[in-house]
């Protein structure tokens, strides 16, 4: 079983560098490694030099301008070649084991078509700022599920992106509603009806993730407005489930919010603020713009192969766009 492991980077040649030794070092073998890197300078390609000597690792280049993480993502996805899909960061680290365990559960179960793991954040002092983390609870209700797992732990059956699609590029880091390109994906996933698993015991360890204050407070503030434009983005594309779902569990946020308020915590009721914005903010965007369909990026993939388009080349926005207005 190949399993195709994908991340997305940009100007983190340190962090990314030691990503990337972590899973070259992992025990299982049959693997590959498509690191895609949006960075304007030469200093990644530079640090993965002698890391590209390993055959199991392919380095490419997105230069599509104004585009985001998910651009990446799916680019990464369209590039790759196994049955199963990782999605992972380029600020973590990988035990040994992370892709022996992913491999294990697919193999046990043939119907199983996604799995999230754990988000493991290093040991640090949450006075001083914060560090993002997912600690896999497997009783979390269904729909909570895309609010709260991490796209830096994400592993899928090939078959279940043909059928429900890359990530949409106007979500996510770099892109026009900022953070979280996860969101959209995972709900996708449940309202696909596909059998998934949360698996604690599959984690990634968030080495890079701490941001000091207030760049910790800067990024759970776009992970609000991020979530909330990812479900406007749903509504508008035709899901009133996953409108009305958002905006039901906000009245509720916001009362809460409102009581909390009261008590003299300032943070709470900006969030419904933030998140209520970015709502309407995805809404108002044109539904299927940024969108790359299972068909789409399975015909990405053809272009590339029949082309033999080189893999420094691959993301060229031309090629790119030639699948996407179709």
């Amino acid at each position: 079983m190949l399993i195709s492991v994908i991340i997305p980077t940009k100007q983190r040649p340190l962090p990314l560098h030691d990503a990337v030794q972590s899973i070259l070092r992992n025990t299982y073998q049959s693997f590959e490694l498509i690191i895609v890197d949006q960075s304007l300078d030469d200093a990644s390609a530079t640090m993965l030099a002698s890391c590209c000597l390993d055959p199991r690792l392919r380095y490419l280049r997105n230069r599509r301008p104004g585009v985001g993480a998910a651009s990446s993502r799916n680019l990464g996805i369209a590039a790759s070649n196994g049955e199963i899909v990782t999605m992972t960061d380029d600020d973590i680290e990988a035990p040994p084991n992370w892709l022996e365990l992913i491999a294990a559960e697919f193999r046990a179960d043939p119907e199983l078509d996604f799995i999230t793991g754990r988000l493991t954040a290093p040991p640090y002092d949450p006075a001083t700022g914060y560090t993002p983390e997912f600690n896999a609870w497997t009783g979390m209700p269904r729909w909570r599920l895309p609010i709260h797992a991490s796209g830096a732990n994400f592993s899928m059956r090939r078959r279940l992106l043909d059928r429900i699609g890359g990530y949409d590029e106007l979500c996510g880091p770099g892109s026009r509603l900022g953070a979280i390109d996860d969101t959209g994906l995972c709900w996708r996933v449940l309202r696909s009806g596909a059998r998934y698993k949360i698996c604690p015991h599959i984690e990634v360890i968030h080495t890079h993730g701490f941001r000091p204050h207030p760049a910790g407070q800067e990024l759970l503030d776009r992970y609000q407005y991020g979530n909330g434009g990812a479900f406007g983005r749903l509504a508008r594309q035709g899901d009133r489930f996953a409108g009305m779902w958002f905006l039901g569990r906000e009245v509720k946020q916001i009362m809460r919010a409102i009581l909390a308020t009261i008590r003299g915590d300032r943070h709470a009721l900006r969030h419904s603020q933030l998140r209520l914005r970015g709502f309407w903010n995805g809404f108002r965007l044109p539904p299927y713009e940024g969108f790359v369909s299972g068909r789409q990026l399975q015909q990405l993939r053809e272009l590339a192969l029949a082309a033999e388009i080189p893999l420094d080349s691959f993301s060229q926005p031309s090629r790119h766009q030639i699948v996407a207005s179709q």
